[in-house]
């Protein structure tokens, strides 16, 4: 498709927007939901950092550049605590939201370089009460370049010793993190703009939370934040024109080079078996696509998991049970009172012909 200047422009202004809107929707700092933390993170920025961020880490380097990533640990308690520094690498979760503090349970099969990868473990940090200390990470770019972002973060949790009891009735030591810090960490070799690309992969009968749903799979395969994402979603047995099911969902994101499982309500239903289609439309920004899917539900799989789905009752219904028993003993006898009616009649006609 040609091109005018016009056109150009306004897709380099809409880039740059994309990209501001990633910076702004990094979560810089999370906690668990129970207690308090008991220490504070602050990033200390090294010169590569890109001018306008200062909560996170957003470095354009080199190929084969190394750079240090330093965190500042104060523990605010009177007690000492033992801390972990994880790496992990970005992904988009099932709601549509970009993770940065955990591992993808499934790997996205574009992504070129993981983030992970890129930046050293550390053993666990020890803190004295009240002490702060400054700890590094040595991150190293990949040797080839690459296009668009490697997206990520340093999840830093505090250890908790929890007292437990084994198997043998004999007290023993668990460790459970239970709260954490997450600092993003965005690198690149430059900031040239790269254009989303989405992908249906998959679309499959699924659960989300032990509930009926309807998976499609959306992959973004490109290496930038894929932002603004709505999707409207619909499905329609094959060869029939009523919707069984849509749904519609605003203000999503997708880290670059990831997927995640887009999941439409059944609201209760049982699956049925046989053919479906999928029409599934996601907008982002000024970019369109739009897929059309048949897909197969087996009997089988339809039974297995209307079983394990808690909004559908699969309890044995004793009322029902007991009536269709009732009914069945009222059918028995009355076939045994016609029986022995006619039973009877036979021997008074046997007994009238001897006379």
């Amino acid at each position: 498709m040609k091109q005018t200047l016009v056109h150009v422009r306004k897709k380099a202004m809409s880039q740059i927007l994309i990209l501001l809107f990633a910076l702004i929707a990094f979560p810089v700092q999370g906690h668990g939901t129970e207690g308090t933390l008991n220490f504070h993170v602050t990033p200390e920025l090294p010169e590569s950092q890109v001018e306008g961020s200062n909560s996170y880490f957003d470095l354009n380097l080199e190929p084969g550049q190394k750079e240090t990533l330093s965190l500042v640990l104060q523990n605010a308690s009177s007690e000492p605590i033992q801390v972990d520094v994880t790496p992990h690498t970005a992904y988009t979760n099932v709601h549509g939201v970009v993770e940065y503090g955990k591992e993808a349970p499934e790997p996205d099969n574009t992504l070129r370089y993981s983030l992970s990868d890129q930046i050293e473990s550390l053993d666990s940090i020890e803190l004295a009460a009240n002490e702060t200390k400054t700890i590094d990470l040595v991150l190293e770019m990949p040797e080839e370049r690459f296009e668009g972002f490697l997206a990520g973060g340093l999840r830093i949790s505090e250890v908790k010793a929890e007292q437990e009891v084994t198997s043998s009735s004999e007290e023993g030591v668990a460790i459970k993190n239970e709260f954490a810090y997450v600092v993003g960490v965005v690198v690149s070799n430059s900031r040239n703009s790269v254009q989303p690309e989405l992908e249906l992969v998959d679309v499959f009968a699924d659960q989300l939370n032990y509930r009926n749903v309807i998976s499609a799979t959306l992959q973004n395969i490109t290496p930038t934040f894929v932002n603004r994402l709505a999707v409207e979603a619909s499905v329609q047995r094959v060869g029939e024109n009523d919707v069984l099911y849509e749904v519609s969902e605003e203000n999503m994101q997708m880290a670059p080079n990831s997927h995640f499982h887009f999941p439409i309500s059944l609201e209760g239903d049982r699956f049925q078996s046989g053919e479906y289609v999928l029409k599934l439309k996601a907008t982002s920004g000024e970019e369109e696509w739009k897929w059309e899917r048949t897909f197969t539900i087996e009997a089988e799989e339809a039974r297995s998991l209307n079983r394990a789905d808690v909004m559908i009752d699969t309890s044995i219904n004793w009322w029902m049970i007991g009536a269709i028993s009732l009914v069945i003993l009222l059918i028995l006898i009355i076939i045994r009172l016609n029986f022995n009616k006619k039973r009877g009649e036979v021997k008074r006609k046997e007994f009238i012909d001897e006379e």
